[in-house]
C-alpha cells in the first residue's frame, strides 16, 4: 500500500496531544503546591489596590509593584496611584504613580494631579504634566501655564507644558503660545520657541487661516533653525501660495534638512512661481536628496521645464548625478521619460544602467506601443551576466507586461544555481522570486512556500494566502505541528485550515499556560479555539473570562463570543471601559478579529453606543473596531473626529484612520475630502491619503 505523504505530520501532531495533557496535569500539580506560600509584601499590595485607597501611601520602593501589574486592574487602581501621588514621600514612588495614572487616562484624577503641580520634585511635577496633557480638560490651563512661567522652574517641566498645552485646545493656549513664540529668549536662557510652534500647530484648527498662514511665514523668517525646520513640514500641509517667497530664500539655508524640506514644500504648493529659483539652485546641488527634492517640484510645477533640467542631468559628467537623474524618471513615472532611459540604458556605468532598468519598470502608460518599448529596451539584460541588473531586468519586464512574465522569474530567478553565485546571493535571490510567483499564484512553488513559511523565512500576509489556498493534509499537519511548537506566527492559517486535531492541541495548549494566563500561548490558543467556532470548548473558554487580568480577559471573552456566548459582549464592553487609555489601540485588533456574524450581532450595537462616550479614547476605539467591520457606518465618526473641537481627538481619529489602509476606507476618505468645508480637515484628510 502506497504511504499517505501527510500521516507522518498528522501522527507526530497527535502524538503532542498526550505529552501536552501529561504537562498540564504536571503543571498543575506543582501549582498547586506553590499556591500554600505565603505572599510576598508585592503581592500582597497588589492585591489590595483595588480595594484599598491607602495601600500605596507607606509602601517601599521594593515592594512597588510594577506599572504593567497595577495597570491590569484597569480603573479599579486609580483611587490608590491618587493616594500615592499625593500621600507617598518617595518621590521616585509618585513620579511611578503619576505615570501609571497617565496610562490610565482616567479623567477622576485630574483633580489630584492638578494639584500635583505644585510637588517639590521636578521629575514628579513632569510625569504629572505628562499626564494631564493625556487627559485634557480646559481647567488644567491656567495652572500648566502659571507653571510654566514660575523662573525657578526646570526646562525639562516647562517642555512638557508646551507639550500638554498642544492637547488641549482653548483660546487661552493659543494667546500663550503666540505670545511665547514671539518673545526671543535672553542668550542664557533655554529657547522653547520650537516647542511653542508645534503646540500651536496642534492648535491650529481654533485659528484664522489668515493669522495662521501669517505666523508661520514669520517663523520660516525666524533665526532659530529648530522653528525653521517645524515651519517648513507646516508649509507642506498647508499648500498655500502665500508661503513661496519665504520658502524660497531656505533653499540655500546651512541646515541639509530645511533645504530639502522647503523645497518639498514647493512641490506641494505648486505654484509656478518658484520654478525660476529650482532651476537655477538645480546646477548647485550637492546630495542626491536635494537634487530628487527639486526634480520632483519642477515635474509637478512645470513639466516641460523638468525634462529640460533632467535631460542636463542625464548626460551629466558624473555618474552619480546620472544614476539620480534615472531615479527621479522612474519615480514620476511617466513615459516622456523613455527616451532619457534608454540613453542611460546605454550608460558605461552598470550602477547607472541598474538604476536606469528600475526606472523603466516604473514607467506607467496605457500607450501599448510604448509599453513593448520599453520591454525590448530591457531585452539585453534578461540574460545579463551581473546578476543584480538582470534581476531588476526580468522583474521590470514582468511589471510592464503586467504579472505575464512568470516563466522569466522562474527559469532565470527560482532556479538559480548556487554553485555559480555563491549560497548566500542565491538563495536571497531565490526566496524573493519564490514569493513573487506565489503573489502570483503559480503552483511551482508549493513546496519551496510550504517550506519557507513553516520555519518563518518568508511568512507574509500573501504568502501565508497562498499556502492556505493550496493546503493539502500534509501542508496542515505541519501548520499544525509548527504552531503546537510555539510558531505563532502560523495562528491564523490554523484557525483557518482547522486540520485534524487542531482543537485538542489547542485546548491543551491553554491548559498547559493556565498559570501563566498573560503567556502568548494563553493568547493564540484562545484566538485558534474562537475561530475554530466549535461550541464543546466554550465551558474551558469561560473560565478564561474570569481572571482579573485584562488582556486575557478581553481575549477569552472574544473567544467566547465568537463560539455563541452573546453574554461575553457585555463582559467586552465592561473590559473596554476599564481598559487604560494606553492600551485601547491595541484593543481594536485583538477585538476586531471577531468578524463572525454571530459575534459582530452582540457586539456592534454596544460598541456603536459607546461611540457617543463622552471619553474620546473609550469612543474613538469602538469606533476603530467597527470600522474593521462596517467602514461604511463607522468612517463618520472617525472624522467627526477629525472636526472635533480638541486637537487630542483631532489627532487620535487620524491615527485611526491611517491604521485602516483598507480599499473601502480609502474611498470614503476619498469622497469625505470632495466634501469638506474645513480648511484644517481637509488638511488632515489629504496627508492621510498621501501616505497610502
Amino acid at each position: 500500500m502506497t504511504k499517505k505523504p501527510w500521516i507522518g505530520p498528522l501522527a507526530l501532531t497527535a502524538g503532542l496531544l498526550p505529552a501536552a495533557i501529561g504537562l498540564v496535569q504536571a503543571y498543575r500539580v506543582s501549582h498547586s503546591e506553590a499556591a500554600g506560600r505565603p505572599l510576598t509584601p508585592r503581592e500582597r499590595i497588589l492585591r489590595e489596590i483595588p480595594d484599598d485607597p491607602k495601600v500605596l501611601i507607606n509602601v517601599k520602593y521594593r515592594d512597588m509593584p510594577g506599572t504593567p501589574d497595577i495597570l491590569d486592574w484597569g480603573k479599579r487602581s486609580t483611587r490608590a496611584l491618587e493616594r500615592c501621588l499625593a500621600d507617598n514621600v518617595d518621590a521616585a514612588i509618585r513620579v511611578r504613580c503619576a505615570v501609571t495614572l497617565n496610562a490610565l487616562g482616567d479623567r477622576r484624577a485630574l483633580e489630584t494631579l492638578q494639584t500635583a503641580l505644585a510637588d517639590w520634585d521636578a521629575n514628579v511635577r513632569r510625569e504629572v504634566v505628562r499626564a494631564l496633557g493625556q487627559m485634557p480638560d480646559a481647567s488644567s490651563v491656567d495652572p500648566l501655564i502659571a507653571l510654566y512661567r514660575r523662573t525657578d522652574e526646570a526646562g525639562h517641566v516647562r517642555y512638557a507644558v508646551l507639550r500638554a498645552l498642544s492637547n488641549i485646545s482653548d483660546q487661552r493656549v493659543v494667546t500663550f503660545l503666540r505670545k511665547e513664540m514671539a518673545s526671543k529668549p535672553d542668550e542664557d536662557e533655554a529657547d522653547f520657541r520650537p516647542a511653542a510652534f508645534r503646540a500651536l500647530w496642534a492648535q491650529r484648527h481654533l485659528m484664522a487661516r489668515s493669522t495662521l498662514v501669517g505666523d508661520v511665514r514669520a517663523v520660516l523668517r525666524s533665526d532659530n533653525d529648530d522653528m525653521v525646520y517645524e515651519a517648513t513640514l507646516a508649509s507642506a500641509e498647508l499648500r498655500t501660495p502665500g508661503l513661496v517667497d519665504s520658502l524660497i530664500p531656505l533653499m540655500e539655508h546651512k541646515w541639509e534638512g530645511v533645504r530639502n524640506k522647503a523645497v518639498y514644500a514647493l512641490g506641494r504648493i505648486g505654484d509656478k512661481k518658484a520654478t525660476k529659483a529650482l532651476l537655477d539652485r538645480l546646477p548647485k546641488v550637492r546630495e542626491s536628496r536635494m537634487l530628487n527634492n527639486i526634480a520632483f517640484a519642477l515635474e509637478r510645477l512645470d513639466k516641460d521645464a523638468f525634462y529640460d533640467a533632467i535631460d542636463d542631468l542625464a548626460t551629466h559628467k558624473q555618474a552619480v548625478i546620472r544614476l539620480n537623474a534615472a531615479f527621479v524618471l522612474g519615480d514620476v513615472r511617466h513615459a516622456e521619460g523613455l527616451p532619457l532611459l534608454e540613453k542611460a540604458l546605454a550608460d558605461d556605468s552598470e550602477y547607472v544602467q541598474t538604476s536606469a532598468i528600475v526606472a523603466v519598470g516604473k514607467l506607467g502608460t496605457t500607450d501599448e506601443s510604448k509599453r513593448q518599448q520599453a520591454i525590448e529596451a530591457l531585452k539585453p539584460f534578461v540574460n545579463e551576466g551581473n546578476i543584480t541588473m538582470r534581476e531588476h531586468a526580468i522583474y521590470a519586464t514582468h511589471q510592464l507586461s503586467k504579472g505575464g512574465r512568470l516563466d522569466l522569474i522562474h527559469d532565470k530567478l527560482f532556479e538559480i544555481d548556487p554553485s555559480r553565485y555563491g549560497y548566500s546571493t542565491a538563495r536571497n535571490i531565490q526566496r524573493r522570486a519564490a514569493i513573487a510567483l506565489a503573489e502570483a499564484g503559480d503552483p511551482r512553488v508549493k513546496s519551496y512556500i510550504a517550506d519557507c513559511v513553516l520555519h518563518g523565512g518568508c511568512s507574509y500576509p500573501s504568502t501565508r494566502s497562498y499556502l492556505q489556498a493550496r493546503a493539502d493534509d500534509s501542508i496542515k499537519g505541519q501548520v499544525l505541528l509548527g504552531w503546537a511548537r510555539g510558531n505563532y506566527g502560523l495562528t491564523s492559517m490554523v484557525a483557518a485550515l482547522d486540520p485534524k486535531g487542531a482543537q485538542p492541541i489547542a485546548k491543551a495548549v491553554l491548559e498547559d499556560a493556565w498559570g501563566r494566563p498573560r503567556s502568548w500561548h494563553t493568547r493564540e490558543s484562545l484566538q485558534v479555539l474562537g475561530k475554530l467556532g466549535d461550541a464543546s470548548v466554550l465551558p474551558l473558554v469561560q473560565r478564561r473570562t474570569n481572571i482579573r487580568y485584562l488582556w486575557p480577559r478581553v481575549h477569552g471573552n472574544v473567544a467566547a463570543l465568537r463560539l455563541g456566548d452573546s453574554n461575553a459582549a457585555d463582559h467586552v464592553v465592561a473590559a473596554l471601559k476599564q481598559m487604560p487609555a494606553d492600551w485601547l489601540p491595541r484593543s481594536v485588533t485583538a477585538i476586531a478579529v471577531a468578524d463572525e456574524k454571530i459575534a459582530r450581532d452582540s457586539l456592534e450595537p454596544k460598541l456603536e453606543a459607546l461611540q457617543k462616550e463622552t471619553d474620546v479614547d473609550l469612543a474613538l476605539a469602538a469606533a476603530a473596531i467597527r470600522l474593521r467591520w462596517s467602514p461604511d457606518e463607522a468612517v463618520f465618526r472617525l472624522v467627526d473626529g477629525l472636526r472635533s473641537k480638541s486637537s487630542y481627538e483631532r489627532d487620535l481619529a487620524e491615527r485611526y484612520l491611517a491604521r485602516a489602509p483598507d480599499e473601502r476606507v480609502t474611498f470614503l476618505l476619498r469622497r469625505a475630502l470632495a466634501r469638506e468645508g474645513s480648511d484644517d480637515v481637509a488638511d488632515r484628510l489629504r496627508s492621510i491619503l498621501d501616505d497610502r
